[in-house]
């Protein structure tokens, strides 16, 4: 894990992704998840990986962490470290976060987000579909199947509520063609109000 979390940190470079894609380009985990999140009027929403944090701000009650020092993120912190209350999250966006390492590392980092998530509540999932030659950390990237996304779910106890979706775009930037898949996971249950404080994630009477 140590060596993975090198490898990445050593290609990855933080200025060059600016995340223009989640504002204009994705149909289905675009700026149209803003609508779609806050309809839930949720206490509150995790965005794991969140680079530029762009979705705060305009999702309510969000808090963005990423392992790389993007200015605006909330928290620094990888997803092992990171530790938010369990059942304490009405939605967790994870929009190409967890798509490193092998399979079973997926399905760790999967297992530790979805018991952010409360009963009834939503993962937001986007991942790549295949990896262009000019991608920075292609020899990290795991690529989920459809079989993976019914196989997680059912392993974790999460259905799948929407999708699964597929997304092509092609970047301006990089004059290449990105493909993604995008779904939703269900934790079964009914969503409850809490009346979480953000920042702590302490929970209140209401």
């Amino acid at each position: 894990m140590s060596n993975l979390k090198t490898n990445l940190a050593e290609k990855f470079n933080p200025n060059r992704w600016s995340g223009w894609q989640v504002w204009k380009h994705y149909k289905y985990t675009g700026a149209n998840l803003i609508d779609e999140v806050n309809a839930l009027d949720p206490d509150l929403v995790i965005d794991v990986g969140c680079g530029h944090n762009r979705y705060k701000g305009h999702i309510k009650n969000l808090i963005g962490f990423d392992r790389e020092p993007f200015p605006f993120a909330d928290i620094i912190s990888d997803i092992d470290d990171v530790n938010f209350r369990k059942e304490s999250a009405d939605v967790v966006l994870v929009l190409g976060s967890i798509q490193f390492g092998n399979i079973d590392l997926v399905k760790k980092h999967m297992a530790k987000v979805t018991s952010w998530v409360k009963p009834g509540g939503f993962i937001v999932m986007r991942t790549m579909r295949h990896v262009d030659f000019l991608y920075p950390h292609k020899a990290s990237h795991y690529i989920w199947t459809e079989e993976d996304i019914y196989q997680v779910g059912k392993e974790l106890g999460l259905d799948v509520a929407q999708g699964p979706f597929i997304e092509s775009i092609t970047s301006n930037e990089e004059m290449i063609e990105q493909s993604r898949t995008a779904w939703w996971y269900k934790k079964p249950g009914i969503l409850t109000k809490y009346k979480i404080n953000p920042y702590n994630c302490k929970v209140e009477n209401r």
